[in-house]
Formats: C-alpha cells, sequence, structure tokens
C-alpha cells in the first residue's frame, strides 16, 4: 500500500489520487468520502500546488541541458559555456570594382584613401533599395588621371561592400568592474562591428582623433595581458552585450573616462542577396597635394561596376543550429584535427554562403589519399561562380590558420543519387468519401513529404518502412501498401565520342542471378541510327560445371556486364561495354559512342536495383533526392468488412 506521495507526478488528477490514497493508508480516514466533503477542495489546492511546482521544477531542469533547452537565452547561454558564438544577423557582400575618372581636375594626390564607411553604395532589388559600404580602408592609385581603388591591407584582392545601414554609438567607461555595454539592435551584424577606443571626449569628437582598435575575440589567434579584445554577443533580451577583458584574460580594458565608439551595420538579412548593380551615394572627398585640403569629387565620375553580385546575407542563428553546432566547435577547439573539425569551422566562419557540408579523411575515401581531407559543399542556390571561387580560396586560407598538421584540403562536389519508387497501395473506397484520384493524389503528396523531411543534404537515410508507414496513414481508407526502389544517377555524355563512364551508387547492387530482370539499365540514346539503351547481359552461356564424361557443362543465366540492345527489337548492338561490382555499387561503362539522347535531357540515366530494398544510406559526398519523374503509384481497390 502507498504510504509516501509522489510528488514528481506531473498529471493533477493522478497527483490528486495519490493524496487520497495516502491518506487512506494512514488509518484515520478509513471508509471516508472525500469527494462528498470539503476535504476535496484542499486536495485540489494540494495537488495544483505539487502539479505546478513539478512543472516548473521538469522546465527549469529542461533548460539547464542544451539537449532539451527550448528558450532562445537558455540555448544561447548553454552554448556559450562551450564557447560557441551564435550568428547574429548576417550583411549581403557584393564584390564592386571602383574606379574614379579625374580628367580635368589638377593637383591630387597621387594616393588617395578613404575610410571604412565612406564608400556608400545603393542597389535595389524586388523593388526594395538596399545600402552597401566598406567596412576595411581602400586604397586609390593613379595612373593616366584614373584612380582605382583596392583594399588597403591587401592589393591583391577585390573590393567587398556589406549590406546595412550603419550606425555609431559611443559610450563613457565608468568606475564599474567588467561593466557590459548593450547595443540596443537586434539586427547588428557583429562581423561587421569596429570598435575604436578614444582617450576623452575631446579625442572622440575630433575628426583625427586618436583611437585604439580592439580586435574581435574570434579573430585573434593569440591573446595576452596587452591584447586589446572585445566580445560581442547576444544577450537574454536579444540585444547585443559588449565586453571587453579584465587586463589578465583578454587583454587590456578600457580606462576610466575612455569613450567606446562601436560602428556596426544593421543589416537586412537574405532579402538583399542577388542585388546586381550598385551606384555610388556618398560624397568622396580627394585630398589636394598642394593646399592639403578636400576636394569634393563629383559622383558621375566614380565607376562601381558590381563583378559579383550580393550574396551571403542571413538571418541569426537558430535554435536547433546553435545546439547542432555548439558540442562540435567545443570539440574542434579552435584547431582542424579530425574531418569533424574542418567542418564545423568551415561553418562557422560562412555559414551565411552554405547550405551543408561533409568532410572526410583522405583514408576514408574509396581511393585512399592519405595525408589529405576532403570536403564537400552545397551552396546556396543564389550563389555564383565567382563567389564560390572567393568561398572556396577563403576556406583554404582558414585551414592554413587552424589546421596543426601538413594536410591538404580538396574540394569535391556533391554527387546526387536519386531514387525512384513504385507504390502500391490498397484502398477500400467504402471507408471514405473521396475519390481515387483524389486518395492516390494524397498518396504521392505523402511520398514527396517524407523525401523533402529526409533527404536532400549529406549522411541522410532513407528508410522503406518510414515512407510505407506515411503512405498508409495517409488516409484510413490507405489499408496497405508496399513499394519497389530502383536507383538513379545521370551521367552527361559527350556526343559522337567515344569515351568511358563510371558511377557508384551508396549500396550494393541486386545480384544478377536472383531475378531474371535486369538489375543495371539506362534509359534511352542513339547509337549507330538506332534507339538503344544499356542493360547487364539477362541469357549470357557460363560454364555451370563438369558431367559424368569430364565435360564443362553451360547454362543460361543472367551475368552482371552490360550490353548496348536496340529497344524495339531486343537485338545486341554491341556487347561487352562494361560490367557491374554488386558489393561496391560500382558501374563501369567503356567505350560508349552516344549519337544523341532521347527526350529533352542533356544526360542519361543509370538505374540500378539496390540488393537491399528496406535502406539506402548517403556515405561521404553523396546526397539522396526524389525522382519524381521515374516515380509512380498504384491504387489497388479492395472490398473488406
Amino acid at each position: 500500500m502507498t504510504t509516501t506521495i509522489k510528488s514528481t507526478e506531473l498529471d493533477f488528477l493522478t497527483i490528486k489520487e495519490n493524496l487520497k490514497t495516502y491518506l487512506k493508508a494512514t488509518g484515520e480516514f478509513n471508509d471516508y468520502d472525500f469527494e462528498g466533503s470539503g476535504i476535496s477542495s484542499v486536495l485540489d489546492v494540494l495537488a495544483y500546488n505539487t502539479h505546478y511546482n513539478a512543472l516548473q521544477t521538469n522546465f527549469a531542469l529542461n533548460e539547464s541541458f542544451l539537449i532539451t533547452a527550448q528558450l532562445r537565452p537558455s540555448v544561447i547561454s548553454l552554448a556559450e559555456s562551450l564557447g560557441y558564438v551564435p550568428d547574429s544577423k548576417k550583411s549581403s557582400q557584393a564584390v564592386i570594382s571602383v574606379t574614379a575618372n579625374t580628367v580635368g581636375i589638377n593637383d591630387l594626390n597621387d594616393i588617395q584613401i578613404l575610410q571604412p564607411g565612406e564608400l556608400v553604395c545603393r542597389g535595389s532589388r524586388d523593388d526594395f533599395d538596399y545600402t552597401f559600404t566598406n567596412r576595411v580602408a581602400i586604397k586609390a592609385t593613379v595612373v593616366d588621371e584614373i584612380y582605382k581603388f583596392f583594399p588597403l591591407a591587401s592589393p591583391d584582392d577585390q573590393i567587398i561592400v556589406h549590406e546595412g545601414e550603419q550606425r555609431k554609438l559611443q559610450f563613457i567607461v565608468g568606475n564599474a568592474a567588467d561593466a557590459v555595454y548593450v547595443i540596443p539592435d537586434q539586427d547588428i551584424d557583429i562581423s561587421t562591428a569596429i570598435i575604436k577606443v578614444y582617450e576623452d571626449q575631446a579625442s572622440a569628437i575630433t575628426v583625427d582623433g586618436e583611437f585604439s582598435l580592439y580586435t574581435s575575440l574570434l579573430d585573434a589567434s593569440t591573446v595576452s595581458s596587452t591584447s586589446r579584445l572585445f566580445v560581442l554577443r547576444e544577450s537574454p533580451n536579444a540585444y547585443y552585450e559588449l565586453s571587453f577583458g579584465n587586463g589578465t584574460s583578454l587583454g587590456v580594458a578600457p580606462s576610466v573616462g575612455n569613450v567606446i565608439e562601436v560602428d556596426y551595420l544593421r543589416a537586412s538579412g537574405a532579402v538583399s542577396n542577388g542585388v546586381e548593380s550598385l551606384s555610388i551615394t556618398s560624397t568622396i572627398q580627394f585630398q589636394n597635394k598642394l593646399t592639403n585640403g578636400l576636394i569634393t569629387i563629383d559622383p558621375n565620375i566614380i565607376s562601381t561596376p558590381t563583378t559579383v553580385k550580393s550574396a551571403g546575407g542571413g538571418d541569426k542563428e537558430g535554435i536547433e543550429s546553435i545546439r547542432k553546432n555548439a558540442p562540435f566547435q567545443f570539440a574542434a577547439q579552435n584547431r582542424m584535427v579530425t574531418s569533424d573539425d574542418y567542418s564545423t569551422l568551415i561553418l562557422k566562419k560562412y555559414s551565411s554562403f552554405i547550405d551543408d557540408i561533409q568532410s572526410w579523411g583522405g583514408e576514408d575515401n574509396p581511393e585512399p589519399d592519405y595525408g589529405t581531407v576532403f570536403t564537400s559543399i552545397v551552396w546556396k542556390e543564389s550563389l555564383n561562380s565567382t563567389t564560390i571561387a572567393n568561398t572556396r580560396q577563403g576556406i583554404l586560407s582558414l585551414a592554413d590558420q587552424f589546421q596543426i598538421a601538413s594536410f591538404s584540403l580538396t574540394f569535391t562536389d556533391p554527387v546526387e543519387t536519386f531514387i525512384s519508387t513504385e507504390i502500391f497501395f490498397q484502398f477500400n473506397p467504402s471507408l471514405t468519401g473521396l475519390s481515387p484520384a483524389s486518395i492516390r493524389e494524397s498518396v504521392e503528396k505523402s511520398v514527396e513529404e517524407y523525401f523533402v523531411e529526409n533527404t536532400g543534404k549529406f549522411s541522410q537515410v532513407f528508410r522503406q518502412s518510414n515512407l510505407l508507414t506515411d503512405v498508409d496513414a495517409t488516409d484510413p481508407s490507405v489499408l496497405s501498401s508496399r513499394a519497389n526502389i530502383i536507383l538513379n544517377r545521370q551521367i552527361i555524355p559527350q556526343l559522337g565520342t567515344i569515351r568511358n563512364y563510371t558511377v557508384t551508387f551508396p549500396a550494393a547492387i541486386r545480384d544478377p542471378e536472383l531475378i531474371e530482370t535486369p538489375s543495371v539499365y539506362s534509359s534511352e540514346f542513339t547509337f549507330d541510327g538506332n534507339t538503344v539503351a544499356i542493360r547487364n547481359v539477362l541469357n549470357q552461356q557460363v560454364a555451370s560445371g563438369v558431367n559424368d564424361n569430364g565435360d564443362v557443362t553451360f547454362e543460361i543465366r543472367p551475368t552482371n556486364s552490360l550490353e548496348v540492345y536496340e529497344v524495339a527489337t531486343g537485338d545486341i548492338k554491341q556487347p561487352n561495354v562494361g560490367e557491374y561490382n554488386a558489393t561496391t555499387g560500382t558501374v563501369t561503362i567503356e567505350s560508349l559512342n552516344v549519337q544523341s539522347i532521347v527526350g529533352n535531357n542533356n544526360y542519361i540515366k543509370v538505374f540500378a536495383v539496390p540488393a537491399n530494398q528496406s535502406v539506402v544510406g548517403s556515405v561521404r559526398n553523396n546526397i539522396l533526392k526524389y525522382d519524381t519523374e521515374g516515380s509512380f503509384t498504384n491504387a489497388i481497390i479492395v472490398s473488406t468488412r
């Protein structure tokens, strides 16, 4: 018999019943009618109080762990305990070329310098205007009265301008130790923040006032007692807090009476991606070498063609992203040792350009390449080839900075494997008012939703049982279902040229001897004036043993050899064009001459029936996707009681 109260029970009625059971067990309330007396109200209050406290304790405990926390402030606080600073909003970036034709303007200095924020451009997209500005100093040199600008610190680089409204805040340092300065802006891009510390207010309001420039802790390679570092992180109210060191842990802190200036961009995020043309809107002044004064330059003589349209803008990092990335960055400890370290640090710096990333060591490559780390990246859809090339160069520089061994980083493109489904479901029309066509459409939608949620990224797995569970749950009239799974890869042939092709599927292929239908085949193309396709041989004479007379016996059976056959007649047009390895999933096509491709595609599909129809996983740089074109559903109408 229960003699204790389960105070951690969350259900109100259960708590009340536990209280009754406890009171009855004391002997004093035997055969007492709790519901028919005033004590029932007292029990309600006690049960409510216990229920409320139990819920509060449960919620508080959940918020104490990164894996279960639901509130953004809790997740951010727990991530920061691991040394992870969640991403703020990201400014979109554009690459421009800046020149000024100063023909007719005399006595200008041969070198002109524009400080961060002095070059302001404007562009539009979808009828909205966006402002872009430089965040590093840029320098111009003159040749034949034409000034060409480039970044001051790196003359070989292009000029990158960041989208956002430039804002400045100033704080006066008081007596409080470990002071925190709040920036009341939820849309700040913390990567664009420039922190200057002036000696006093007089210096802060002077154009040429001297200041100390502080660096973000995230960009610091070394930390000492003399370092000038700052930390800018999101606070519980979604604003951002600026803090400095205490003279030891993060270096020098501003002194009492100093003025802190925060110069940052208020970003629009992803909506500003895709701006293709920028024009200058700021007033530019060049220095006169005779008077040492400033001359205002007509904006019409300054050219700012956009060489790379804007990209990389993004919104604040979401809770699930923080929950996933924080432990990996903590494990990486800002160094690249394991393949996961490479993915984590690359994603941390370039997340606004990357949809997904996968890295693996050369020892895990199909053709081992020791001393190499392979990285495959799915880029954001809005990026062009120039932006991708620039980002790859930045990733290589990042690897040079953080890798602690002499590994080489190699980029490899993602490989897409498509899954075609043949769904057969039993349908009882008496259990629904919908037509068979409507049910079939709903089933197809369930299949598409399954693939949207479970495929399209690295390391995702297709499970047939889960797919069929979703199909069965589409409608009560769907009684059961089954599926056939077929994989396909696309090859782009060089027309009119004899070529070899190799594709590898992320699964073992069905043994040809198990069934007398092709395990590997292709879509149609033309060869020697005929419409043909590829398939594995279905009727090859193969030695099967030795008879009593010592003679070798033969039988006709399918093999893993490939042949080209005419679709209309079945005649073999080219035997022995390759083979497939059932175990490794590799299909090798040799000496194939494709004259043209049947249909409107520029590729040929190579199909393979997986040996295991239940599970198909993606390995290394393989991505699974749904082939809607090659899939179908078929309703089997039944009548049951």
